[in-house]
């Protein structure tokens, strides 16, 4: 219970990705074919332009394909979103984690309205957060270079293989993973900075 109340957003997001995932399961079962996460809230750009169902791009951050989809990205999650809502602060936090649900749907949408590409793949899942969450550790480490070097160093080699394997396997949406980390470092970056600024403003003006 101390946990929740320590990191209510991580522990909210993994609530939600479980709950969904219960639910798909007594729908298909417990695997779902593309047909199946589309009827659940996932992503595929032309059935949002189409439909105007604009919910997907948040709605597919929740679903899961499989057993092993799932536990694989909540133990993930998990390992580092404590990390990071601790250092930032729940409230900061939270922006950070919609904004990389936004843009792990959301750049790809573009992308698709601008040059047609991904018209018949569907996608869920909560890993395009998961590197979001990798990006928010990447501003961090801008800003706070010696505290967090060694765990940047580790990092780094982990985003690394995971976006390596995002480009082998056809399954994985790298363009997703990729737009997630986007996010997460650009939102994160930008409230440090405000962060910073206010603080120096109010040491200064003291």
């Amino acid at each position: 219970m101390n946990n929740i109340k320590k990191y209510p957003v991580t522990y909210t997001l993994l609530a939600l990705c479980i709950l969904t995932y219960i639910g798909t399961t007594l729908l298909f079962g417990m695997d779902m074919n593309a047909m199946q996460g589309l009827a659940c809230g996932g992503f595929n750009p032309y059935y949002v332009q189409v439909t105007h169902q604009y919910y997907r791009l948040i709605t597919a951050n929740f679903i899961h394909f499989g057993l092993m989809h799932i536990v694989v990205n909540c133990y993930s999650m998990y390992n580092l979103s404590c990390f990071v809502e601790y250092l930032m602060g729940s409230k900061k936090y939270l922006i950070v984690i919609l904004v990389s649900m936004l843009s792990t749907t959301g750049l790809p949408y573009i992308a698709y309205l601008l040059l047609g590409i991904g018209a018949h793949t569907v996608s869920g899942g909560v890993s395009g957060v998961i590197f979001g969450i990798i990006g928010a550790i990447g501003a961090l480490y801008l800003f706070y270079p010696t505290q967090l070097r060694d765990i940047a160093r580790n990092l780094g080699m982990n985003v690394l293989l995971m976006l390596f394997i995002s480009f082998i396997v056809p399954t994985i949406s790298l363009s997703g993973h990729v737009s997630g980390m986007i996010g997460g470092f650009v939102s994160a970056y930008i409230i440090l900075y405000i962060t910073k600024r206010k603080r120096q403003k109010f040491f200064y003006s003291s």
